[in-house]
């Protein structure tokens, strides 16, 4: 690392041989005799590292490290102190300094602190560049576009980013970018920085639910020897994102209820209350005013998750955006999959526009990437496409035939069309369930049960 480092010390002798020291090491070296001069080298080097003495002539050591906590990137700090001030350097490292070395400073202490702060400078700059990553990827890319409705919903979950305590709820159908529209809150909010920690609650256990979402103590049942932390309390700082909020079973309901209200719970079989600093965004594909009209879903939870609401409609019905996303994935996965696919041709765009979407965005990823896969032209033409060969006079007549006294029967068109994407998965898996599932980006136990529901046999 070809690193710039600043000596702000008034001591020209000290000055002086710290420059050398350093320099004789391979680090580019700058130096300032007071304050002000400092303050001007820190805006003009940009230095990685910073020595600082904390008694300089027209100023305190310790008002340069806030400007430098205040407006600047991140730099190390290791401040020079002598005897007698000891207090004041660790005043110093609670304002952010790194280390602190006393003088006479020695040679070879001095190298190592040097060294050890650029590591983990390096170490941090690695953090952030993932977080940037992070943050670029959740910018919205597959939410908004020409849609009026997206673009209030945009709007909604900006608002929601800057409000990073209130709790949010968001609905809509399997596939339609929940969980993205989650961690966009999270990272356009102040808790950036903190765990976005995902639990789907349909895909845990009922009897396992309560120590994963808020861990046990030793004891709490035949296995428990060592206290575990449970997923919210992993959570701390950040975003807990509580996806099929639906499925909690009403014990769970009240338990989560009483957290939300006083941001405390107990580990399973714990006695002291554990204070949390996290935000809390529930997701489901249910109603859960249906939901609450049956029984199965408290309406006082209800009214708490939903604080702040964002309803996501379903692709069909934003039929629009269909080809802003299809290009857009287009791009994305032409890059990572290395092919050099441009565009896709009328009539396969048109096939595109004409589709459903049952499966919403997720589905329509799925068939962009394999039609990248398996193209063997530089645009996309409907062979490419795999979508089920049913045309819209076809789907009208099967429409009609799940009518009861002329009134459509809405769960049987649903069953339908899972049927369908449940036989089709596992012929594209040659009868392997678990491979099917992944298509279908489901759980293998929820495949299951939509198997057996649903009266699918292989």
């Amino acid at each position: 690392m070809n690193a710039k480092i600043l000596i702000i010390d008034d001591n020209e002798i000290l000055n002086e041989l710290l420059q050398d020291i350093l320099s004789d090491a391979g680090y580019k070296i700058f130096t300032a005799l007071n304050g002000e001069e400092g303050k001007a080298k820190l805006r003009e080097v940009k230095p990685d590292l910073v020595i600082l003495d904390l008694q300089l002539p027209d100023t305190s050591g310790l008002q340069i490290l806030e400007e430098i906590n205040e407006g600047l990137d991140v730099i190390q700090v290791i401040v020079l102190t002598g005897f007698g001030t000891v207090e004041s350097a660790i005043s110093a490292m609670k304002l952010g300094a790194s280390d602190y070395l006393m003088k006479p400073i020695s040679n070879e202490k001095l190298l190592i602190s040097v060294e050890k702060n650029l590591k983990h400078l390096m170490l941090l700059r690695d953090i952030e560049n993932l977080r940037e990553v992070d943050r670029r990827q959740y910018k919205f890319n597959y939410i908004i576009s020409n849609s009026d409705k997206m673009k209030e919903i945009y709007s909604l979950a900006l608002s929601a980013a800057k409000s990073d305590r209130s709790t949010v709820l968001i609905e809509g159908e399997s596939g339609t970018g929940k969980e993205y529209l989650a961690r966009f809150i999270h990272f356009r909010s102040k808790r950036r920085d903190g765990p976005f920690v995902e639990i789907n609650c349909a895909a845990i256990p009922e009897n396992l639910m309560e120590s994963e979402l808020f861990g046990y103590e030793p004891g709490a049942f035949t296995d428990a020897r060592t206290t575990k932390k449970g997923q919210i309390e992993l959570s701390r700082g950040g975003t807990v994102f509580l996806d099929e909020i639906g499925e909690l079973t009403p014990i769970l309901q009240a338990k989560l209820l009483r957290f939300l209200d006083t941001m405390t719970f107990k580990r399973v079989g714990g006695n002291t209350d554990i204070t949390m600093d996290v935000r809390v965004i529930a997701a489901t594909n249910k109603n859960l005013i249906d939901a609450m009209e049956r029984g199965e879903f408290r309406d006082d939870l209800f009214f708490r998750l939903k604080v702040l609401y964002l309803n996501i409609p379903p692709l069909r019905e934003r039929r629009e955006e269909v080809e802003v996303f299809a290009t857009a994935l287009l791009n994305e996965y032409s890059k990572s999959l290395k092919k050099k696919v441009k565009g896709f041709s009328e009539s396969a765009m048109k096939r595109l526009m004409e589709y459903s979407w049952p499966g919403n965005i997720r589905e329509l990823k799925n068939v962009i990437e394999r039609a990248i896969i398996v193209a063997d032209k530089e645009k996309i033409y409907p062979r490419h496409l795999a979508l089920p060969s049913t045309s819209r006079d076809e789907s009208s007549s099967r429409f009609s035939q799940v009518t009861t006294n002329g009134n459509i029967n809405f769960q049987e068109v649903l069953d339908g069309a899972a049927r369908e994407m449940l036989v089709e998965a596992l012929k594209k898996a040659n009868g392997n369930k678990s491979k099917a599932a992944r298509f279908l980006n489901m759980q293998r136990h929820v495949f299951l049960y939509q198997l057996e529901k649903l009266n699918v046999t292989v």
